[in-house]
């Protein structure tokens, strides 16, 4: 580390700002809906204890894992951490995690070949990194996870972390963490039942069954899902959005064995295939269908040891499995079959100690190993790499009056074909009053390039182009800081305002050299680009028990060898959501919206290789769920998505208007 880098390090152990934390409902109205964190929606006050990780001494109070990797009030967490509660995914009515994020402050979900995929603070989603349970998802598609695959119906929250979290996680987590974290029984015997159908021919059908002893649980879960293609261009004969037809069940548990061992474990499995219908450049039609499968697997022993640390050992295991078809109408030129395969393991050691009064320490192993097998990539078509990482953390308590705490930590990644990488990061947190809170971080982050960036090797001569990879490539790193102020001004009231900037260098991109007649297309380290913005927002609780949030976000991002503002990523963008329940009758009312400014695009229309920009055209999007509860344990629901219509099949391939109606109930 520079001399200039531990300067800025140590800066930023100032208490300077951020925003998430989230605390206790007071009494009244405000404790019967409850105020969470900025971006999150209201819940009632029985949906309060949502997390399924807390350990025996803060159940009762919401816990969150991901910022620390270890279980922590939300209110006394240091990073900013924003929380998804059951009771937000059953409000929306989102079947999958890319609904369930669109619309949120500072997330942006957007629909491309590869999928649904996100983006945290400006950076695209290839910076974001995609956990379940705080293991990485297998699977991504040109560098994102498609969050399309992954099903609410097993979610019992979701933690947003936003900001550089390399110093836990290690590569990907440049922009932030999003991690999903399974349900867990807590019925003696119980199950859930949902079906939901609407146009688009979308069915939908869910089952959930638990059961619970003194010392164990067990959970199932299964569901399935389809929906019709879609056209936003009635000109052509291609399809805009692929038809689904899916399946994912699940199973997990858990046993206490004794008073100083637990035992979790899970696995997943699920099934989508996807058709469509595309038309080449050259007029051609091909029908094409894409099968996907996944395969998890988790096992998290756990020991209270007789100092009252706890030690925790992870072994997780993921499968993925894609099949690519393009079948030419009235001709086998042209004609494609790819398979790709991916497997990826980890196993980790983590301590959580507490030193005195003023520290809480995690320190960590882990050894991670990557497989692919894919037919684009060169020599046998098979990449494989190995890292072993160190990481360390502790949460310091300065002025436990004042919550003054500083989070300095430390992560050291070592790849079999990167080398290493070192990611620090301090993180400082202060309530100088009981109704502000401040919090600040400043730390390094890192993208590892991809076995494809690496090592493919693809030629399309009927169109003249060839693309190869570079197994020379360095990772890509970034130095960021994240500030925000949260201002509680009444109970019932929750205002915040933050700031980051992102300093990214060694960008992976394209470099562009003709070899013999065609093109050839290469992957350097060539660009830096520099990403800052802010949030600010406001949550109130209304007369009536109505919950209404709005929030807007500024996000400025250039390139600097060109000045261009980074592609596709809106300056400006506007949120708003509003819930109202009616317990009376049983009657409830969600409704959400969000307004995005233009987005600048640089295609090459016309093939002279020079582009030819464009922004794109102020959208808006809405999305409402009506729901009346007959009884405590039946309740019938109207679900609408994208009720502007928005969309187009240039920069904009969001799903057309839906209605869907259902029932969902619970025994």
């Amino acid at each position: 580390m520079s001399w200039r880098g531990c300067l800025l390090f140590a800066a930023c152990s100032l208490p300077w700002a951020a925003w998430g934390s989230d605390s206790e409902a007071p009494a009244g109205e405000a404790a019967a809906t409850g105020v969470t964190s900025p971006g999150a929606q209201s819940v009632p006050a029985d949906a309060r204890q949502a997390a399924p990780l807390e350990p025996e001494e803060v159940r009762g109070a919401r816990t969150v894992v991901t910022a620390s990797r270890s279980p922590e009030r939300l209110e006394d967490s240091a990073v900013a951490t924003e929380v998804i509660t059951r009771a937000d995914i059953l409000a929306s009515g989102a079947r999958d995690a890319s609904e369930l994020l669109a619309a949120h402050p500072g997330l942006q979900v957007t629909q491309t070949f590869a999928g649904a995929t996100v983006q945290l603070q400006g950076l695209s989603p290839e910076y974001v990194l995609v956990l379940v349970d705080g293991e990485r998802v297998a699977g991504r598609v040109a560098g994102s996870v498609d969050l399309s695959r992954l099903s609410t119906e097993d979610i019992e929250q979701v933690e947003v972390v936003k900001g550089p979290s390399s110093v836990l996680y290690g590569s990907d987590a440049v922009a932030g963490v999003v991690n999903l974290i399974t349900r867990r029984a807590r019925r003696p015997l119980g199950a859930e039942l949902r079906a939901s159908y609407g146009n688009m021919q979308r069915l939908e059908l869910d089952a959930t069954g638990e059961a619970k002893g003194e010392d164990w649980g067990l959970r199932l879960s299964g569901g399935l899902a389809r929906r019709d293609a879609y056209h936003l261009d009635p000109a052509s004969i291609g399809t805009t959005g692929s038809s689904l037809d899916g399946i994912d069940v699940s199973a997990g548990g858990d046993w206490r064995a004794g008073d100083s061992a637990t035992v979790q474990a899970n696995a997943t499995y699920a099934r989508r295939v996807q058709r469509g219908v595309d038309v080449g450049v050259t007029g051609a039609i091909f029908d094409r269908a894409a099968r996907d499968d996944s395969l998890s697997a988790r096992l998290s022993p756990r020991w209270t040891l007789s100092n009252g640390a706890v030690l925790r050992v992870d072994g997780a295991y993921a499968w993925f499995n894609r099949r690519y078809l393009r079948d030419q109408r009235r001709s086998n030129a042209l004609d494609t079959i790819e398979d790709t395969r991916e497997q990826q393991g980890r196993l980790g050691a983590q301590l959580d100690a507490k030193l005195g009064q003023s520290h809480a320490f995690v320190a960590g192993a882990e050894l991670l190993g990557e497989w692919l097998q894919a037919d684009r990539l060169g020599d046998d078509g098979r990449g494989r790499r190995g890292r072993v990482s160190l990481y360390a953390q502790d949460n310091w308590t300065l002025v436990p009056r004042l919550k003054l705490t500083l989070v300095p930590g430390a992560r050291v990644d070592t790849d079999t074909q990167f080398g290493t990488a070192v990611t620090p990061r301090l993180a400082a947190r202060m309530d100088p009053a009981s109704w502000l809170t401040l919090r600040g971080s400043y730390g390094w982050a890192f993208r590892a390039p991809g076995f494809q960036e690496m090592l493919l090797d693809f030629e399309n001569p009927s169109v003249g182009y060839m693309v190869r990879g570079n197994p020379d490539l360095r990772p890509e790193r970034s130095r960021s800081f994240n500030l925000s102020v949260e201002v509680k001004p009444a109970g019932s009231s929750l205002l915040w305002v933050s700031a980051f900037q992102h300093n990214l260098q060694d960008m992976i991109g394209v470099s562009t050299e003709m070899s013999g007649p065609q093109q050839l297309f290469t992957y350097v380290n060539i660009a830096r680009a520099r990403v800052r913005g802010g949030e600010v927002g406001i949550r109130q609780q209304l007369p009536g028990r109505v919950s209404a949030e709005l929030g807007y976000t500024l996000t400025a991002g250039r390139a600097e060898e060109t000045g261009l503002a980074l592609e596709g990523q809106a300056r400006h963008r506007l949120t708003a959501q509003a819930t109202w329940r009616h317990r009376v009758t049983g009657l409830e009312a969600w409704v959400r919206g969000a307004l995005v400014g233009p987005r600048p695009f640089y295609p090459d229309t016309d093939g002279d290789g020079v582009a030819n920009p464009y922004d794109a055209k102020t959208y808006v999007t809405v999305d409402a769920r009506l729901g009346w509860r007959m009884r405590e344990e039946l309740q019938f629901f109207v679900l609408g998505t994208n009720l502007a219509n928005a969309g187009n099949p240039t920069d904009l391939p969001i799903p057309p208007r839906a209605i869907q109606a259902g029932i969902s109930a619970r025994l």
